[in-house]
């Protein structure tokens, strides 16, 4: 037997004083993250009242700031300090929040989606927003204890957990992924006193927005934290031992982590290893129901889904054969998304240029377009190696088409702006690559531009 749950009714009193039900239309949200957060605040922001609203979330938590959790796991946040809407919140807005709850088929014709409990929930607008997993390495062996992911709380509290068995002095740690991600894993178990190497598959990190001059400077910045590094190379194959658990019985014994072999040979002691190489989206829901997806849901330009009643959001869609994992652009798709079904409004999504900027280990990183010189493009820099200071503007046919910046990111917007707007930037340099601040003449080469 399978449990219902309906939409609340609304009890209206009609002009000649009969008390009538109008039931409110129900949209149910798959997925609580940061994308439900913040589209939550766009349908309340203009039309509190238009739906009777469910959110299914998987964990059982609120919705939180998921970019803070390599804070949480430093030991410098908390989980409440994380936390955008805790449980009360969903109560306090009339929004029926079900918790620790995990959907596993969607009915369209019905219009019903199904959860593992056999509980039921009916829909008439539904929304996918599964977001992303983390992606899987090919390495041998990760079947054995000690190896995580690093996605969400459950995942930073287990690695927490687990640094403190033997004291976090005792532990070595292997982070693989080079990227934002382990970045902000590696830095976080540093910084809780474990020994770090990070492994990435390419020569420096961050190598999709930085060169090769800016990833060696964060690299020396991070190996100041006491984080080592293996690049240019993979994980060939998780290593481990046999250990017997003396609180159980003699014969239990768990194949514990001992190490990994890199793809040269090359073998580093640890005992935990956290996987944070990039993210698959999670389309699965999707492809049960027969909804049309290739390496996530596919969307039309107002966030709809093949089935005119279901839309996707956030990191498990996919718009113009493009995914996202940027705040930016996510938070474009629930403007869209709310003002299509909050006010009828076509506001097509727009996947416009986004800088990078980003915080990593204390240094202020920004970076847009392409970040090394091709063809017909000239690069002028600007290096302080003592200040930790790095300017990179790529220009092609006297136009911006590429800037990095390390340390000092101050004119970075100034920068992007010019790059987008295609002003022509030759009798600018080289005073612009010192600071916008240094150019007397941008305004009158806009005007010119303009003209």
């Amino acid at each position: 037997m399978t449990n219902t749950v309906s939409p609340t009714a609304d009890m209206l009193t009609s002009q000649h004083s009969e008390s009538v039900i109008q039931i409110k239309p129900s949209l149910v949200i798959i997925g609580n993250g940061m994308a439900t957060g913040r589209l939550l605040d766009e349908i309340i922001k203009r039309t509190p009242n238009k739906y009777q609203i469910t959110v299914i979330g998987k964990e059982h938590f609120g919705s939180y700031n998921r970019i803070m959790l390599s804070a949480v796991l430093a030991g410098n946040a908390t989980i409440d300090s994380i936390m955008q809407k805790p449980p009360v919140w969903y109560k306090e807005n009339n929004i029926n929040f079900l918790s620790g709850s995990l959907v596993t088929l969607i009915d369209k014709e019905s219009k019903v989606v199904e959860l593992a409990s056999s509980a039921q929930v009916n829909y008439d607008e539904l929304i996918i927003a599964t977001g992303s997993r983390t992606a899987k390495i090919p390495a041998k062996n990760q079947d054995i204890e000690g190896i995580f992911n690093f996605r969400d709380i459950a995942d930073t509290q287990k690695i927490q957990a687990f640094a403190k068995q033997k004291g976090s002095s005792s532990k070595q740690a292997i982070v693989i992924g080079g990227g934002l991600l382990g970045l902000e894993a590696a830095y976080g178990l540093a910084i809780s006193g474990v020994e770090v190497t990070l492994v990435h598959r390419n020569k420096w990190l961050l190598n999709r927005q930085l060169d090769k001059v800016s990833g060696n400077m964060l690299q020396s910045v991070m190996a100041q934290k006491n984080i080592k590094f293996a690049l240019g190379h993979e994980v060939a194959s998780f290593e481990n031992i046999i250990e017997s658990d003396a609180e159980r019985k003699a014969e239990m014994k768990s194949r514990v982590l001992s190490g990994v072999t890199l793809t040269n040979g090359e073998f580093i002691s640890a005992q935990m290893a956290v996987i944070a190489t990039g993210i698959t989206p999670n389309k699965e829901l999707a492809q049960t129901a027969n909804i049309d997806f290739n390496r996530a849901i596919l969307v039309n330009d107002y966030m709809q889904t093949s089935d005119t009643s279901i839309s996707a959001l956030g990191e498990c869609c996919e718009h113009n054969r493009a995914t996202f994992g940027l705040v930016d652009p996510i938070w474009g798709q629930c403007i869209t998304l709310a003002e299509r079904l909050c006010s009828n409004v076509q506001k097509p999504f727009q996947n416009a240029p986004v800088p990078t900027k980003l915080k990593v280990s204390g240094v202020q990183l920004f970076s847009a377009g392409d970040v090394e010189v091709s063809e017909g493009s000239q690069c002028f820099t600007l290096l302080d190696k003592k200040a930790l200071v790095y300017r990179k503007i790529i220009i092609k046919d006297g136009k911006i088409i590429g800037i990095v910046l390390f340390g000092d990111v101050s004119s970075g917007m100034a920068y992007f702006e010019l790059m987008q707007q295609q002003i022509t930037v030759n009798t600018m340099m080289p005073e612009l690559l010192i600071g916008d601040e240094f150019v007397t003449t941008i305004d009158d080469e806009k005007t010119a531009n303009a003209t």
